[in-house]
C-alpha cells in the first residue's frame, strides 16, 4: 500500500477542500484533494457501481474508534476491478480473512 484513500462528506470534505483543491481522480467519478504528495486522497464518493460515499461512511467498523471500510467490503472492490496493482492486497486481505 502506498497511499490511504478516505472518502468525505459534510464539514470534513469543506475541511479537505482547506487544504488543497478537489481535482477529478484518473476515474473520472467524482472529485478528490490529493495532500502529502499523494500519501492521502479524499474523495467525495467512491467508484461508479460501488457504495455511494455515504453507505461506505455509514457502514464503516470502528476500529479503536477510526471508521474503517470493511475488508470484505475492500475485497470484493478489489476483485472486481481486477487491477494488477490490487493483486497483493487481494492475497493479503484473503490471507488476513482466511479466504
Amino acid at each position: 500500500m502506498t497511499d490511504l484513500d478516505v472518502v468525505a462528506r459534510g464539514e470534513a470534505w469543506k475541511i479537505a477542500t482547506s487544504i488543497a483543491d478537489p481535482a477529478p481522480p484518473p476515474s473520472g467519478h467524482g472529485l478528490r484533494v490529493v495532500i502529502f504528495d499523494g500519501g492521502i486522497e479524499i474523495f467525495d464518493r467512491w467508484l461508479s457501481g460501488t457504495a455511494d460515499g455515504d453507505e461506505l461512511i455509514d457502514g464503516a467498523e470502528l476500529i479503536q474508534g477510526i471508521p474503517f471500510c470493511p475488508l470484505s467490503v475492500v475485497l470484493a472492490w478489489k476483485r472486481r476491478s481486477n487491477r494488477e496493482k490490487d493483486q497483493a492486497d487481494i492475497k493479503a486481505i484473503q490471507d488476513f480473512l482466511r479466504l
